[in-house]
């Protein structure tokens, strides 16, 4: 409690110092909120990760995002701007 209340006393004269709590206490948030989000998001992504380890090993190209997914129908996508009506 004595932490909270060095943080909240007014003193004048004291911008740098004020900046400088204010930073260490969103750094330390930072590393908390991180920590938390790398716990429970460790095993979304595992089997995807396997797939592409082997893929890379083997020397065969793979797109590691989801996004891959339409890049064939993007590839076979023809686009002629004079076609398109004005």
């Amino acid at each position: 409690m004595r932490l909270i209340e060095l943080f909240w006393k007014n003193n004048r004269g004291t911008v740098a110092t004020d900046i400088a709590k204010a930073a260490a206490a969103i750094a330390f948030l930072s590393v908390i909120a991180a920590n938390f989000v790398s716990s429970q998001t460790a095993g979304l992504d595992k089997g995807r990760l396997a797939q592409a380890s082997l893929a890379a090993s083997k020397r065969q190209p793979v797109d590691p995002m989801v996004t891959g997914s339409i890049g064939h129908i993007a590839n076979e996508s023809k686009l002629d701007p004079c076609a398109l009506p004005r």
